[in-house]
């Protein structure tokens, strides 16, 4: 490659870096609010109920009383609609998930499609009324929702949904339900809907830069802020930055404790996690982070990032 491209390159990610990951203003002392319950002191969540078998994504039945006997108190599930205006807990309706249902495939199902199929032919899959029965029966488990619609209205009819079918069962449910945010356009209709003490503003879903991120967390006082693993390199102080909020950073999908205990240094304080391993002996493994020089940080990472290119380039 031509050292002039490199260069080139080099300065472009620079650019992107810099004005996507660098938050240049200081928290200056400034805190968000602490949410009253606690949960995020579970460090560990359970992606879509938690891994079983080798399986992953079942959001299945199964996999929470597995990972619930194993510890796992925080899981995770994906919510979309049926056809029939109920909420399902599946990632997707390709034909993976419920392949007996060949004639479906890239469609969604109605609630007793969907009911009368196992997940990967062997897992009870689960409607979202069927999870606040298991939140009543576990006064502990607490449920973080990837609803997944960026589109308002549909964002109005799962969080109506959801919040009517919760408060005929138990109201109080609601504090234990945690929503995953997508953007500061779906906070307002979310909470105008249900103001949700507990929620996760998370990034998957968007480019916001890292200073856009931390003015929404302190203005709105959230607690928590989920994101990818690419996110945690490519915005180099955002982690730091919440930190200084005493805001949580939680990471997904993350499968490897060794990824685990290198994001640990670098602030990250959790992981959504499809691994079968019990919490805590995960926990062991990053629990107890080598301190790390944020400066000094960005100093071997960009000399990584050179240093890359340039063998490229030769």
């Amino acid at each position: 490659m031509d050292k002039k491209i490199t260069s080139v390159i080099l300065m472009v990610f620079c650019l992107i870096w810099l004005g996507w990951g660098i938050v240049w203003s200081g928290s200056n002392g400034q805190t968000t609010s602490q949410n009253i319950n606690g949960w995020e002191n579970n460090r560990l969540i359970a992606h879509a109920l938690g891994g079983i078998q080798g399986s992953s994504y079942t959001n299945s039945y199964d996999a929470f009383i597995t990972n619930y006997n194993k510890g796992y108190r925080l899981f995770e599930t994906d919510l979309l609609l049926t056809t029939d205006g109920e909420l399902a807990a599946r990632h997707d309706w390709s034909k993976r998930l419920q392949p007996d249902l060949s004639g479906q495939t890239g469609h969604s199902l109605t609630s007793s499609q969907f009911e009368s199929s196992l997940i990967d032919r062997k897992f009870q899959p689960l409607l979202f009324k069927d999870i606040l029965h298991l939140m009543e029966k576990y006064p502990d488990f607490y449920l973080i929702t990837d609803t997944k619609e960026t589109n308002k209205q549909k964002i109005e009819q799962q969080f109506s949904l959801l919040v009517e079918q919760a408060r005929k069962m138990d109201a109080s449910l609601l504090h234990r339900i945690i929503p995953e945010i997508y953007s500061p356009e779906m906070y307002d209709t979310v909470m105008n809907i249900y103001p949700f003490p507990n929620k996760i503003y998370s990034l998957y879903q968007s480019g916001a830069s890292a200073a856009s991120i931390v003015d929404f967390v302190k203005k709105k006082h959230i607690s928590v802020v989920a994101m990818p693993t690419y996110r945690v390199l490519i915005n180099p102080n955002l982690v730091y930055a919440l930190n200084q909020l005493n805001v949580q950073s939680y990471v997904h999908t993350v499968n490897n404790p060794g990824a685990m205990k290198l994001m640990s240094q670098l602030g990250v304080h959790g992981y959504y996690t499809d691994l079968e391993t019990p919490p805590n002996t995960l926990e062991d493994t990053f629990s107890k982070p080598a301190k790390l020089v944020f400066g000094k940080y960005i100093q071997e990472v960009l000399g990584t990032i050179s240093s890359i290119i340039m063998k490229v380039a030769t």
